[in-house]
């Protein structure tokens, strides 16, 4: 879903997300789900909890000025 760049930051990120629940990321490039790239100027990621909320269901998304490219 990123560019590398954007993964990178991620991978980064990622004990920050673990440990606070969420974290800013630096804007860049992803692709759509259906395929298509789109540029943004930053994205927040935080995680989600399962019902029992103490584990881990998934990450999510929230993108801030994004476009089509």
């Amino acid at each position: 879903m990123f560019d590398e760049a954007c993964r990178k930051a991620l991978f980064l990120e990622f004990a920050k997300i673990m440990q606070e629940g969420y974290a800013y990321l630096p804007g860049g490039i992803c692709m759509s789900t259906m395929g298509r790239r789109i540029s943004y100027e930053q994205a927040i990621a935080w995680k989600v909890l399962a019902g029992d909320e103490t584990t881990m269901h998934c990450l999510a998304f929230s993108f801030v000025n994004w476009w089509f490219v």
